[in-house]
């Protein structure tokens, strides 16, 4: 069995009755398929599984997803405001050391102000907008019914790898960076978020696209885990 994600649609309502045995080998039943989700480790990547794959199941736990999301998210927008806070005061010192105690401005002392300034607003231009927390519940949202929606990429038919141009072996697929699935465009990812295009690109592209690809490895390792656990019950 190369996926059994689908098979996660049978725990949810349905007229029809998927476990009846049809003879020869048994066929997996519910009761299996729980069991084997429930061997899934806790966390973001079940919870994901579960969103995506048994809806009626996400809805129920849309609070467990959303303290999965912050756990994800929150230690890297506290490292990237520490190493902002930090840089902010590297340059605070270097430009209280200019002239100290009216003193002359030496060579060295002007080097090292710009240096500090340099890295300030490297850091700066690497750190999330201030707000990201305020708006994660937007954020989340959108990239879960993203990774909902969009189907295998054309390019390389979900294998994530393409031959590589110049006939020298296997490389990763162009289309869509190595995640196997077609992916939005700026302005689709802009309207699901409420934000125009331009301040998509200058402000939250950064962070969707890291919490897209966090997220998409965390479903993908949850929905092996369940799969080995579903051939184990087969």
């Amino acid at each position: 069995m190369s996926d059994g994600r689908e098979l996660m649609a049978r725990l949810g309502p349905s007229t029809v009755k998927f476990d009846t045995g049809r003879g020869g080998a048994p066929d997996l039943t519910n009761q299996d398929i729980a069991a084997a989700l429930g061997m899934v480790p806790a966390g973001l990547g079940r919870e994901l599984l579960e969103a995506l794959w048994w809806p009626d199941s996400g809805m129920r736990r849309s609070q467990q997803l959303r303290q999965a999301v912050i756990a994800l998210v929150a230690p890297e927008y506290v490292r990237q405001q520490q190493a902002l806070n930090v840089a902010r005061t590297e340059f605070g010192i270097a430009k209280a050391c200019m002239g100290w105690a009216g003193g002359p401005v030496t060579d060295a002392q002007r080097i090292e102000h710009r240096k500090a300034e340099v890295r300030l607003e490297a850091t700066r231009a690497l750190c999330w907008p201030n707000n990201t927390m305020e708006q994660l519940g937007v954020l989340a949202k959108a990239i879960v019914e993203e990774m909902s929606t969009c189907g295998c990429c054309r390019a390389c038919q979900g294998l994530r790898i393409q031959a590589a141009k110049d006939g020298t072996g296997i490389v990763e697929c162009e289309a869509c960076g190595g995640a196997g699935v077609e992916a939005r465009s700026g302005r689709e990812r802009a309207a699901a978020i409420g934000a125009d295009h331009s301040a998509y690109r200058r402000y939250w592209q950064p962070v969707y696209e890291w919490m897209l690809e966090h997220m998409r490895a965390a479903e993908s390792i949850a929905a092996r885990d369940f799969n080995r656990m579903v051939s184990r019950a087969a």
